[in-house]
């Protein structure tokens, strides 16, 4: 079976974030972040642009599966989810931008 290059990735983040009823509910284990599945076939991810839109569709994607999270947990199951996502797709372009985005908001927290 031949898979093209765009569709490895695809397929990576539907297995990484899966798709059903169950994946939005808490977490089964102590540590496990929820799940939800983004969808980015519509994008080339080899450009800024296509990264970028990505990016804030893994984060939407994050604030929805951690809203259920109790207050006192839903930053750190945000951050988590988002890591967890990025890592996992491996694309280094995503990774400029995530590791960018946290480092600003780590500049912003310092001051």
């Amino acid at each position: 079976m031949k898979f093209s290059t765009r569709s490895i990735p695809s397929l990576s983040a539907l297995l990484l974030l899966g798709w059903s009823a169950s994946t939005l509910a808490a977490p089964t284990r102590a540590g496990d972040v929820p799940t939800k599945t983004v969808r980015f076939a519509d994008l080339d991810i080899s450009t800024a642009i296509g990264a970028e839109t990505l990016y804030g569709r893994i984060r939407t994607a994050a604030r929805i599966v951690c809203r259920a999270q109790p207050a006192s947990a839903v930053r750190e199951c945000r951050a988590r989810a988002v890591d967890d996502a990025v890592s996992k797709l491996g694309n280094s372009l995503l990774s400029s931008i995530h590791r960018s985005t946290v480092e600003r908001v780590e500049e912003v927290v310092r001051r």
